[in-house]
């Protein structure tokens, strides 16, 4: 029943607009004719699950068909993603219902036995109750609301739920390709400038399939492994868990017992169970499977392991530190293939993530940066080329910059908080203090800033005429367009001076108080930008 080689069970939306439902295959065809404008029933966390199980499945299906380009039409696709499950005829794995218990359903691992089926005790009626733990609690997105779900509702929880899950309390394991249950599956990949499905789809595929034998000698696993893991038999016992290097480097898992069965009127729900051990044995390996989507940390002493996005976000200082540093090794999809490294056609850099916490959501994070928009140097040093230190020296310099910047900023905005007092800085009546005040302008300062920072940073690098870098660095420190990071910050601390509530016969000693300080901090040779500034006595001789 419902099944994803034959029925038109996923809706997308064409380049032109309309709206129209296809197979697995036909979704395929369309993207690599660059067809898809968007899936309207993907929820934005959904978007790297979705893209990466395209990416994988079509991947792996060439591979072992040993074709070089993607297909173009939904009956090829069909054979050879077929070519992947020939032990079930009647596409079993590619069914989101299959009423035998010992048979796959996509995404749903079968049981060793009918008897198995007393396993699953616990209904899930609605797909956004199936998806993630943490946003399924009312915490971010209320639960239980897609009543009237559609079957590419349910294809999407599985997909998301079973790729990116992490741990929910016992007997509730995550995926293998995380740093620990309570981690994430962060991605970071380049996409064609245009940033289609299509386009993005078709760049990982081809990529992938050029770095597969990379991918093989650095990490566990075997191309002739396996590479379904819904195809299995798993009872949820310890002494099932997959060993990395009887799989596919590109497996797709799944992490948890679930299968999906017909209920009243045409509609489905889910049923789940627990597990006494993850599915694959990779605690020891701190989520380095070979996801060629996952940033490696290597800050720790103790060894290195997969990046885990923190609460904060793709922050530009924190991109910076993974793009410049060299403290983070890129994966696989964040390197430029040789035909794009010669290209001198922009890029873009796509970062995604949802951030777990401790039982809760911390937010989805996704970050589309331009990269070679303002010539080839910087997009070489961007994508870690020979000039990608000195790239991260600007960036470092930026990044020092700002953090002075605003300390000024913080500094004036809490003089003014204080009346003019720009010693006390300290809570006052239980009201917050001049620096808790401070430091919403501050953090408005830093929200500009980060719009920019990257389009600054390659303006800046792709000059190589030092004089003309020079002047550029304080265009971007302070402009005649009162763009400069200088003019924002003292553009808000008028906004400031504006806002926060003064007794009258304070103000305009606060204001003057605030200004001066701010002035007189940014043009002083410790701590500011003297060089932006001509020399006073210059000014009265002449």
């Amino acid at each position: 029943m419902h099944n994803l080689m034959t029925d038109p069970l996923i809706r997308y939306r064409h380049s032109d607009g309309t709206l129209c439902e296809a197979s697995l295959p036909e979704v395929y065809a369309a993207l690599m004719a660059d067809d898809v404008e968007a899936f309207p029933a993907l929820r934005p966390h959904q978007r790297h699950a979705w893209h990466a199980f395209l990416v994988q499945l079509g991947a792996m299906a060439m591979h072992r068909d040993e074709l070089a380009d993607p297909p173009v039409s939904a009956d090829e696709w069909r054979r050879i993603i077929r070519a992947l499950t020939t032990d079930w005829p009647d596409d079993e794995p590619w069914r989101l219902v299959v009423d035998d218990i010992t048979s796959p359903a996509f995404m749903q691992p079968p049981a060793s036995s009918a008897e198995r089926r007393q396993d699953f005790k616990n209904i899930v009626s609605t797909p956004d109750a199936l998806d993630m733990l943490v946003t399924s609690k009312n915490h971010d997105l209320k639960a239980e609301v897609a009543g009237q779900a559609s079957m590419d509702d349910w294809v999407f929880a599985l997909v998301t739920l079973q790729t990116t899950e992490g741990f929910g309390g016992a007997g509730n394991y995550g995926i293998s390709r995380m740093n620990s249950g309570f981690g994430n599956r962060s991605a970071f990949a380049l996409a064609p400038s245009t940033l289609t499905p299509g386009g993005h789809v078709r760049r990982d595929i081809r990529a992938l399939l050029e770095f597969l034998p990379g991918i093989l000698s650095e990490h566990p696993g075997t191309d002739s492994g396996h590479t379904l893991l819904w195809t299995l038999p798993w009872d949820g016992g310890a002494a099932e868990a997959l060993l990395l290097s009887r799989l596919h480097p590109l497996y797709l898992e799944v992490c948890r017992r679930i299968r999906l069965q017909a209920a009243e009127h045409g509609r489905v729900h889910a049923v789940r169970t627990s597990t006494k051990a993850a599915r694959v044995e990779a605690k020891t390996l701190n989520g380095l499977t070979g996801d060629p989507w996952a940033m490696v940390d290597r800050r720790d002493k103790k060894g290195e392991k997969v990046l885990t996005l923190s609460a904060g976000g793709f922050h530009y200082k924190r991109v910076a530190d993974y793009l410049t540093s060299g403290k983070f090794g890129s994966p696989a999809l964040l390197r430029p293939t040789p035909e794009e490294q010669r290209s001198p056609d922009p890029m873009e850099l796509v970062a995604r993530a949802m951030v777990r916490g401790n039982g809760k959501t911390e937010g989805y994070h996704e970050r589309v940066i331009a990269i070679g928009h303002k010539g080839p140097r910087a997009k070489s040093a961007m994508l870690g080329g020979a000039s990608s230190q000195e790239l991260g020296e600007i960036a470092k310099t930026h990044i020092q910059e700002i953090g002075k910047i605003q300390d000024v900023l913080r500094h004036s905005v809490a003089t003014f908080a204080a009346r003019g007092d720009s010693n006390r800085q300290t809570h006052r009546n239980g009201k917050p203090s001049p620096n808790d005040l401070a430091q919403l302008w501050v953090n408005r300062l830093d929200e500009i800033v980060d719009v920019s920072f990257f389009d600054n940073l390659q303006i800046e690098f792709e000059e190589t005429d030092d004089i003309e870098r020079k002047r550029i660095h304080e265009q971007w420190l302070q402009n005649g367009d009162r763009t400069g990071v200088i003019d924002h910050a003292r553009s808000l601390l008028q906004d400031a001076t504006d806002s926060l509530t003064v007794p009258a016969i304070h103000y305009y000693k606060a204001r003057e108080a605030a200004e001066g300080l701010f002035e007189g901090r940014i043009r002083a040779g410790n701590g500011g930008f003297p060089d932006l500034f001509p020399d006073r006595d210059e000014e009265d001789r002449a």
